[in-house]
């Protein structure tokens, strides 16, 4: 192997402990310093680069519970429904294994419409600022994921309710919703509904919801107070399921 000498200037260091001065090449100093430069450099950019997007953070329950703090105890009752008519058009509810469902959405609770605190088809309180929504034939309660084909925002919602009526949509949401997949000033946009069932059956357990176990029991299912955490409300609940699949719900 050929030794290579170093002819480049260089600088004198003290020795301490032997008292003795001796030289280091400036160009091995020079590259030494340039590499921890660079480490340090790419340190600073793993960092950015893994930095965590807002929505990925985690939230205390308190903030996560903002919009319904005393919503700990499900006020409404698990229930699939018997067929029914609406403006002579049947409908049948049931309670699919995978549902998925491509239409129009439109939104509710505004000012004017006065739904804001009426009771829902399955005894629930609609809250205009909850992430719920309406379906025609779902069970209730239910999750859903609902994307806005438009801008392909989507959230998770809890199906609380029966409707729309009106022709052409297949669902409703609630003003919160409507402002997180951005269509509330247009007032309705084209939407792809997903039937979460497994999502469905964890957040019925969650928020401490049995399903009946016959038919005597089918009109309604007890409801009891939240046990697994009693500072997580029935919305907070619904927010970790959206957090979970990183979709923005701004706590």
């Amino acid at each position: 192997m050929t030794e290579v000498k170093l002819i480049h200037a260089t600088m004198p260091r003290d020795d301490a402990s032997t008292g003795l001065t001796y030289k280091l090449p400036l160009r091995a100093s020079y590259a030494r310093g340039l590499i921890l430069l660079l480490i340090f450099c790419f340190g600073l950019s793993g960092c950015n680069t893994s930095k965590r997007l807002p929505y990925s953070r985690k939230y205390s329950y308190k903030e996560l519970s903002k919009d319904d703090p005393h919503n700990l105890t499900y006020k409404g009752h698990y229930k699939v429904g018997k067929n029914y008519k609406i403006k002579g058009k049947t409908y049948k509810p049931h309670n699919p294994k995978s549902f998925t469902e491509t239409g129009y959405a439109s939104w509710y609770g505004g000012r004017k419409d006065g739904f804001h605190g009426k009771k829902t088809a399955n005894g629930d309180r609609f809250n205009r600022n909850l992430l719920t929504a309406a379906h025609k034939t779902l069970p209730l309660p239910c999750l859903v994921k609902v994307t806005n084909k438009a801008n392909n925002k989507s959230v998770i919602l809890m199906v609380n309710d029966r409707g729309p009526f009106k022709k052409n949509r297949i669902i409703d949401v609630s003003q919160k919703a409507a402002e997180i997949l951005a269509f509330k000033n247009q007032g309705i946009t084209k939407v792809k509904i997903e039937y979460l069932p497994n999502e469905t059956e964890k957040f019925l357990k969650n928020i401490n919801l049995k399903k009946p176990q016959s038919k005597t029991l089918a009109k309604k299912s007890s409801s009891t107070k939240v046990t697994k955490n009693n500072k997580c409300s029935v919305n907070c609940h619904i927010k970790l399921v959206n957090l979970k699949y990183k979709l923005a719900v701004n706590p």
